[in-house]
């Protein structure tokens, strides 16, 4: 349920676990799951009308490419392809270069009408888990493309684990004791993996301790803990705390099964789904007399039940109608409904352990979480769990959340119930809050702010640190912004206005091509620990699919990307990142890369004006060389043109910094990745003799531990100079000047500062980086 309260659904302690369950599902029933479905049938949001006095976003009529639809498999067809999978792991592995020590094992399989076969893979490193290590192969007619969560061969140290399984367990129950929204905690496990999700494969114990939050959610919290050092890589959480009269959507049609003289509310056509009565924590199996069920009237206790087997219902038939999906995880088995949950819960919850959607009354007891985006939010958690698994935490865990916004929304257009008018708002009916507001705006996800936080509309470099409810307006309002376009507009009577980043306007590509891409991204090609950039790439990469890569359409995901500050849009067909702008220096040496694709084919070609004096900028890649030789203010403009004579430019203003004499400066960044070592160089000419005995070695550097950065300065001759140790300073930002005695070495030729980030390992930070730094002699 989308409230930051709580927490929503996936597991890792069963990676993609979902996929297969369907096996002892007899053929008889995955039969009928499949026959008794409707047809699919056109579907697609309204065309916005223009409010007030503003143009309606322009709408792009496109088309997919019918190769890219996906065919429906039956369970013999789906088992063969996974079987041949799993016969040829080795063979995938030794293709793909992996490790010795590593083995693949397939999870799920896609196939597309044009024959390409997806297929998803977990890694194993000396038999243990690797969390983040998952891969998705692409074949078709024997040419195959691959994407990677991770480097293509991991490799560890060791296997040998310094922290023991109950000294991580205990870490594990003291750390969740820090957790205020922790009332209990019952248990704890641990199993030992490789955490290889952040891009460093590192021994570890994933950690789940097993509790309840103080609104009543139950809980299975992951703390990944490094098996050398003991210090904490990160947590989230499996609970993602998320004829029939319902209270939200009217009247509505709900299979059920007669057992003797009263009927089930068991829905055979849609894998047997279940709706229970859980009151008390006592599970009960709804029943009716006369097959009809509830009055709308939210103290009927099958009032609820009504909306929550509706919704389920819904969602099953979006999946199948639109994408061929039989069910959640695609297996043909249908989930379980649980309503009434609790006392006073204002929340709903997916968990996949139980393969259930659980639905408390609301704080009043009278505003069940029963609403049909709320119910297809929480389910889609189930499908993200069995496809990309995307890791709910930091941005990845801010996709998992906007993936659920996403399909619940395009559940309640695909539903198009008149008593719960179709819109991009979440959760507007069921009141979660008291406050009469939607707990979700897609089109300015910031207008959701509340006590607990507000939504991003926009990327930052801060997004990665948000609760996944609030760094999930990112993905919101992408996909608002590819549905529907930006500005003003209103649809079935609600008015929107989405502004975009970049201050570009975005073209609609319509709410069914949208959801295409989004899907198809979701479940080809974004993997665990996909962040916003990835997504732009997978989202990219299904639109070429669907659409082509010269096509109006693939431009338009770009740009809605661009407009919430996530890569560059498309002008003149020609996507380009802003040159760098960041000061260079008299004599040294600068090297810039000028980044822009076309949606043309065939090469681009660059020119510059304005450049610094001794630069220049290569023609066919792009790359401006050279060592400035005058300081000063430059306005530079980088041109680029594609084959078609289509230009774009891209001008910006460049400083060059004084640097000779007795004061020489790089300004150039050089980011610190955990635990590593860094050198920036910097040429020193024009001096005689030996370097003096008080020279000074200014340093601007930004790291959250600043006093685990050590320093040293390495001469031209390969000497090295302490210029920093290791002290307990916890700030995070070093501007200083050292004074080290370099008597003993020449002055001229290229010096080097290292920095080695020696973080203590109790503490669990983001990367920093060197600003800058100079010498003074």
């Amino acid at each position: 349920m989308p409230n930051s309260a709580m927490p929503k659904g996936r597991s890792l302690a069963a990676p993609h676990g979902g996929p297969r369950r369907g096996r002892a599902v007899t053929a008889l029933a995955a039969a009928l799951a499949v026959l008794a479905l409707t047809a699919p049938a056109a579907w697609s949001a309204p065309a916005p009308q223009a409010g007030s006095g503003s143009p309606a976003p322009r709408h792009l009529d496109v088309q997919p490419r019918p190769g890219a639809r996906e065919v429906p498999l039956t369970h013999t067809q789906r088992d063969r392809l996974l079987d041949r999978a799993a016969e040829s792991a080795d063979a995938t592995a030794r293709d793909l270069r992996l490790g010795g020590a590593e083995e693949l094992a397939v999870e799920d399989v896609v196939k597309d009408a044009d024959g390409t076969v997806h297929t998803r893979y977990s890694r194993t490193y000396d038999g243990l888990p690797v969390i983040g290590g998952d891969l998705v192969v692409h074949e078709r007619a024997g040419a195959r493309s691959v994407t990677r969560t991770s480097a293509r061969a991991l490799t560890l140290p060791t296997t040998e684990a310094e922290v023991t399984a109950t000294e991580a367990k205990k870490a594990a129950l003291a750390a969740a004791g820090e957790d205020s929204s922790l009332t209990s905690r019952r248990r704890a496990t641990s199993r030992q993996v490789v955490w290889a999700a952040d891009g460093t494969p590192r021994l570890a114990w994933d950690n789940v301790v097993v509790g309840v939050r103080t609104d009543g959610t139950p809980s299975r919290l992951h703390l990944v803990t490094d098996a050398v050092t003991g210090a904490r890589l990160t947590s989230y959480d499996d609970i993602r705390a998320g004829e029939g009269h319902s209270q939200y959507s009217g009247t509505v049609p709900l299979a059920s099964v007669r057992d003797g003289d009263a009927f089930r509310l068991a829905d055979p056509q849609r894998g047997n789904h279940r709706t229970y009565d859980v009151t008390g924590g006592v599970r009960t199996l709804l029943t009716d007399a006369d097959d009809v069920w509830g009055d709308g009237d939210p103290a009927t206790p099958q009032t609820a039940a009504v909306d929550a087997a509706y919704g389920a219902q819904r969602t099953w038939d979006f999946y199948h109608d639109r994408f061929g999906r039989n069910g959640i995880a695609d297996d043909g088995v249908g989930a379980v409904s649980n309503v009434h949950y609790g006392t006073g819960y204002a929340n709903a919850f997916w968990d996949d352990l139980c393969f259930c959607m659980t639905y408390g009354d609301g704080a009043d007891g009278e505003h069940p979480l029963t609403e049909l985006d709320i119910a297809a939010h929480e389910m889609t958690h189930g499908v993200t769990s069995a496809t990309a698994g995307l890791i709910y935490t930091g941005e990845s865990g801010g996709l998992n959340e906007a993936t659920s916004d996403i399909m619940g929304t395009a559940v309640e257009f695909f539903a198009g119930n008149a008593e719960d008018t179709p819109d991009f708002l979440l959760g507007e009916l069921a009141d979660v809050r008291g406050t009469g507001k939607p707990l979700r705006y897609l089109d300015q996800p910031s207008k959701d702010a509340s006590a607990k936080g507000t939504s991003q509309d926009y990327w930052t470099t801060g997004t990665k640190k948000l609760d996944p409810h609030f760094s999930s307006g990112v993905g919101n309002h992408f996909f608002y912004l590819l549905a529907q376009g930006s500005g003003r507009s209103t649809v079935n009577g609600i008015a929107y206005d989405s502004p975009t980043y970049d201050g570009r306007p975005v073209a609609a590509l319509g709410l069914a091509n949208a959801t295409n891409v989004w899907y198809r991204a979701l479940t080809r090609y974004m993997t665990s620990t996909t962040d916003y950039a990835g997504a732009r790439t997978a989202t990219l990469r299904a639109a070429a699919d669907l659409f082509g890569t010269t096509s109006d359409a693939y431009e338009t995901v770009g740009n809605a990307w661009a407009a919430v500050n996530v890569g560059p849009g498309y002008v003149n067909h020609i996507a380009a990142d802003t040159p760098s702008a960041r000061d260079a220096a008299v004599g040294q040496p600068v090297s810039r890369q000028v980044t822009a694709t076309s949606t043309r084919p065939g090469a681009l070609s660059y020119k510059a004006t304005g450049l610094p004096d001794g630069l220049t900028v290569d023609q066919a890649d792009g790359r401006i060389t050279g060592t400035p030789t005058r300081a000063g203010t430059f306005e530079v403009t980088v041109t680029v043109t594609n084959s078609a004579a289509e230009q774009r430019a891209l001008p910006y203003t460049w400083t060059v910094l004084a640097s000779g004499g007795d004061h020489f400066v790089n300004p150039d960044r050089y980011d610190i990745p955990n635990w590593q070592t860094v050198e920036s160089p910097l040429r020193v000419t024009g001096r005689t003799g030996n370097a003096p005995a008080d020279l000074k070695v200014t340093v601007d550097l930004s790291h959250p531990f600043i006093g685990g950065q050590i320093i040293d300065l390495v001469a031209g001759d390969g000497t090295l100079i302490p210029v920093k140790g290791f002290v307990w300073d916890e700030g995070d930002e070093l501007h200083a000047t050292f004074t080290v005695d370099a008597s003993a070495v020449p002055a001229d030729g290229t010096w080097k500062l290292r920095v080695k980030d020696n973080t203590p390992g109790i503490f669990l930070v983001d990367p920093g980086h060197l600003d800058r730094w100079s010498l003074t002699f």
